[in-house]
């Protein structure tokens, strides 16, 4: 098997941990090859760039190796870090798992990519958090073939109306079907003007807001399985302090 090398390759940090004595297993969401594990072999020693592999620091890395797991060779800022602080700091968290969760490895997204830097920037700077994070659910979703059809119904002609009621199955869309008293409890439940705000990117008002965080989350939990998100655990520990950014 040939050494694979690569250099001067856009990315971040996703997450890092130790790894024996002076290294560290970080895991990158790259521009070109997507979300892949490298061992930063030496990174953890003092004044050898350390501080450098922590998420939200946008970077040129390089690393080698011929098998699944490279060696990080190389890794520089290629911006100024980007500085999230309370709700914000749990969203970036939680987009980090996202990716994490659901990109395979050495997948390239190279639009999702963009996408995150641009949502990240995008926080940094104190945006509003539910119409950032919606949007990159949305983008994130497409990227790995689920994304979301909220027009129309699984009906063949059944285009989604404002005014009627309509049952969301992550596996299988929108749906009619009788709308009864006992069903309103449950979080499958949209008014058409709730799904056809989503599907237009539009959550400016708290009710398309609240609606789009509803159903992104059915539609994310299906693809996530029965493991919970540890950001969401994370923020639950501080839940005196912070607001639920999800």
């Amino acid at each position: 098997m040939a050494v694979i090398r690569v250099d001067g390759e856009p990315a971040f940090v996703l997450h890092a941990r130790a790894y024996r004595e002076t290294s560290q297993l970080v895991d990158l969401f790259s521009r070109h090859y997507g979300r892949l594990r490298v061992v930063a072999r030496g990174f953890r020693r003092p004044k050898t760039g350390g501080r450098v592999l922590e998420p939200f620091v946008p970077l040129v890395v390089g690393w080698s190796g011929k098998g699944e797991l490279k060696n990080l060779v190389s890794a520089e800022p290629s911006g100024q870090p980007l500085p999230l602080k309370g709700n914000h700091l749990f969203s970036g968290f939680y987009l980090n798992e996202l990716i994490l969760r659901l990109l395979a490895d050495h997948d390239p997204h190279d639009t999702l990519f963009d996408r995150y830097l641009e949502v990240i920037t995008r926080l940094s700077e104190g945006a509003g958090i539910e119409p950032a994070l919606r949007n990159f659910e949305c983008s994130l979703l497409n990227e790995v073939g689920y994304g979301l059809s909220l027009e129309s119904t699984i009906e063949p002609g059944g285009a989604v109306e404002p005014d009627s009621w309509y049952w969301f199955d992550p596996s299988t869309g929108v749906s009619q079907r009788a709308y009864l008293a006992n069903d309103k409890p449950q979080p499958n439940w949209f008014l058409g003007s709730e799904l056809l705000a989503i599907a237009a990117g539009d959550f400016a008002d708290e009710t398309s807001a609240k609606s789009a965080k509803r159903l992104m989350r059915l539609a994310i939990q299906s693809l996530l399985g029965d493991k919970p998100l540890r950001s969401r655990e994370l923020f639950i520990r501080d839940r005196a302090q912070y607001q639920e950014p999800r």
